[in-house]
């Protein structure tokens, strides 16, 4: 037996004929899982790893791959996408997940299902999944809790002064907060440009922090 651990199934592509690769995230991160003959519709696991689904495995380390030995419980959230707006919010969630995200945390893993299931996938939520991913991994921005902005953003600690990293402006960061400190901010309404703008300065904070 290997390691136990729940996985959240991100991407999966064809390995050859008939392998299956999948990217999970659980213990270890985001790893490549290879399933010997995945695709033939007669495996025991075929359509278990499907994007989205949450899965209970056993797994172990072979050459460097990740192998599933068994799987216990499954939760099939792929289900869910029969709703093409709710498959466009999984596969986002899924894409942020494999462009940000470089370690394990269960605390994160548990915020990332609760986005998944939420109720509503207005755009206004992906503000507040970065700003409560930020918050998880302690990296909360210090403008959020400043009561007046300068015009340059400190990419290292996201506090505002007259000399820093990026220029923002204060409506930008205004808005920001709303969401933040919103019970539901999923009422609030940005409008594209607007929204677009914000997610580009929080990716860039992101990014800042993972190189």
């Amino acid at each position: 037996m290997g390691l136990k651990t729940k996985v959240l199934v991100l991407k999966r592509i064809r390995a050859g004929d008939q392998d299956l690769l999948a990217k999970v995230y659980g213990k270890g991160g985001v790893i490549d899982l290879l399933v010997r003959d995945g695709f033939l519709n007669n495996h025991r696991f075929f359509g278990l790893f499907e994007p989205f689904n949450l899965l209970e495995v056993d797994l172990s380390q072979r050459g460097g791959i990740a192998i599933p030995n068994d799987i216990g419980d499954v939760k099939f959230l792929s289900y869910l996408c029969r709703d093409f707006e709710r498959f466009l919010w999984f596969s986002w969630i899924s894409g942020f997940i494999l462009k940000f995200v470089k370690y394990y945390d269960e605390k994160l893993f548990n915020l990332f299902i609760s986005y998944m299931l939420s109720k509503s996938t207005q755009n206004t939520l992906r503000i507040k999944f970065r700003l409560d991913y930020l918050e998880l991994s302690g990296l909360k921005p210090k403008f959020l809790e400043e009561e007046k902005h300068r015009r340059m953003l400190k990419l290292s600690d996201g506090s505002t002064s007259d000399k820093g990293d990026v220029e923002v402006s204060a409506e930008s960061l205004n808005l920001i907060k709303k969401v933040y400190r919103a019970e539901k901010p999923q009422r609030i309404k940005i409008g594209a440009g607007a929204l677009q703008d914000l997610e580009t300065l929080l990716d860039l904070f992101i990014e800042h922090h993972i190189r």
